[in-house]
């Protein structure tokens, strides 16, 4: 079979995946598209070669010698029918696939005339085409709002609302007004949700679409009009309008606020005490260790905090009187501090209080007494036990700069009050 000089430019220069078979189901030309498909190199390494030969997907290799196997015999033009392409990137393709038989002058088949397009961004579009449609005529359970916009001709073609908790959003009718709405009630001007509605345009959307992206979501918290703040998923599913063939977004609020308060207290519960409701161990040293980390400059300090004769309330009351006067106090010792100061118990009876940023000697002394004074005022009522507390006192930088040598420095000083008496501060 020869192929001529104008349809051998055309396979150079065309985008299409063009091929050609001859009788035997073996490759006579193809265009250059059609190789790269291929995973090839050149068009040599197509030419005079089968489907078995050239694909990596052996699967892929039968299907279409079968396809074509069947058209040879039933002698009849095959057009615009969809078919697989090799993956890309693990990505699934689709073409559109015409097939043409070739004859000779006598009118003998002597091949195939072959032309795809890719279609895979339209095929996977249309697919998803009438489940998404359905948000317009009904809202999932946890949907607040559902706005379609057409993209090309940027407007709102329509708008669907339901009521969650009694709450929704505000029913828009230009996409400035969705965009400046939206930006109005997110509680984050910062943030990145806020940060994309004051660049929500044509050409943003545009400019996503083309990237390759088909979808879009955040999370971000949002005002309501009955003035709670709750947190919602956007997502943006980009399509092509059937009817009108104009690139259009669905954009879904969905309400995740029962969700992500779950998950913060999943995330509390792995950074508190269980008992006390202070930080655990880890959680408070990681969180002294980012101070450190971060805040060089200043003075910091440091209490290690142990409650003496805490045994004889267990052996004498009760475990349970036990965890009341941890619990008791635990609360006592966080009403002491500020929010930016770390106070967690490390173990057992054992408690740290880490104060950030200290303007000298005399108030660290002041806050080791009033610690002191709080433990006493816990441990009067229980009469019947002789209880007190030590407390060991570390200062960054002056006695370490790391939270180990912090903690060592702290620990001695502890065991230094604890030796000369107990119910008393002792600075490394």
């Amino acid at each position: 079979m020869i192929i001529n000089t104008a349809f051998q430019t055309m396979l150079d220069n065309t985008r299409d995946l063009i091929f050609v078979k001859d009788i035997n189901l073996v490759y006579v030309a193809a265009s250059r598209p059609f190789v790269q498909m291929a995973g090839k190199e050149s068009v040599q390494d197509v030419v005079g070669r089968s489907d078995m030969e050239i694909f990596a997907d052996e699967g892929l290799a039968k299907r279409y010698i079968a396809d074509d196997r069947k058209l040879l015999q039933a002698g009849e033009n095959l057009v615009d029918y969809i078919e697989p392409l090799t993956d890309e990137e693990g990505e699934a393709r689709y073409g559109s696939t015409s097939k043409y038989i070739l004859k000779d002058e006598q009118g003998q088949t002597i091949g195939i005339l072959g032309i795809t397009r890719d279609i895979t961004r339209d095929y996977v579009t249309r697919q998803r085409y009438q489940q998404e449609l359905k948000y317009l005529f009904k809202l999932p359970a946890d949907t607040m709002a559902v706005s379609y916009i057409d993209v090309d001709s940027w407007r709102i073609i329509t708008q669907r609302k339901q009521l969650i908790q009694g709450a929704t959003l505000q029913s828009c009718f230009t996409v400035e007004e969705l965009s400046k709405t939206a930006v109005d009630s997110i509680v984050e001007k910062d943030g990145d949700a806020a940060q994309f509605y004051r660049n929500f345009t044509q050409q943003a959307l545009q400019e996503i679409y083309a990237s390759g992206r088909s979808t879009l979501n955040f999370h971000y918290q949002r005002y309501f009009s009955d003035g709670t703040i709750r947190w919602v998923r956007n997502e943006i599913r980009f399509l092509t309008d059937a009817d009108s063939g104009h690139l259009c977004a669905m954009l879904s609020a969905k309400d995740i606020d029962e969700k992500k308060q779950e998950e913060q207290r999943l995330v509390e519960a792995a950074m508190l005490d269980k008992m006390t409701g202070l930080l655990n161990r880890a959680t408070t040293m990681e969180n002294i260790q980012q101070i450190l980390d971060e805040d060089t400059e200043k003075t910091h300090v440091l209490y290690m905090i142990d409650i003496d004769n805490f045994k004889s309330l267990n052996d004498t009351l009760g475990h349970q009187k036990g965890d009341e006067f941890l619990t008791a106090l635990a609360a006592e010792l966080k009403g002491c501090f500020r929010e930016s100061d770390v106070v967690g118990r490390i173990g057992g009876d054992e408690f740290f209080a880490f104060m950030r940023n200290v303007s000298g000697y005399a108030v660290m002394e002041r806050k080791a007494q009033e610690l002191l004074n709080v433990i006493n005022r816990v441990c009067v009522r229980y009469p019947n036990i002789q209880m007190s507390g030590s407390i060991g006192i570390g200062v960054y930088p002056e006695n370490g700069i790391s939270l180990e040598t912090l903690y060592e420095q702290a620990d001695m000083a502890l065991y230094e009050a604890k030796r000369k008496g107990k119910n008393q501060y002792v600075f490394a």
